[in-house]
């Protein structure tokens, strides 16, 4: 019985690392196309990013983020990146 629980607990701890891996995908994407993609994609990354609360939640916990941290810096970077870059486009009203 005991080795049932230790197989368990290391199945569990499998699953866990994929499902963080594949939000942490999932956020890198968006970060991605708010800094780089097309106008719309911008627009819609900036929305899910900064403007969907419940579903950005979602993810940030699913990657083990803290989604107000992760915000800030977002909005650091989106700075920094505007100020150095005259490639960026400024975050735009969805």
């Amino acid at each position: 019985m005991a080795n049932e629980n230790y197989i368990d607990a290391s199945a569990t701890t499998e699953e866990s690392i994929s499902e963080r891996r594949l939000w942490t995908a999932v956020l890198i994407n968006a970060v991605e196309d708010w800094r780089d993609g097309t106008l719309r994609a911008r627009r819609e990354a900036q929305k899910f990013l900064f403007e969907s609360n419940a579903d950005f939640e979602m993810v940030c916990a699913g990657a083990g983020l803290d989604v107000g941290y992760f915000q800030k810096r977002l909005l650091k970077i989106g700075a920094r990146v505007e100020m150095k870059s005259p490639r960026f486009f400024a975050p735009v009203a969805a």
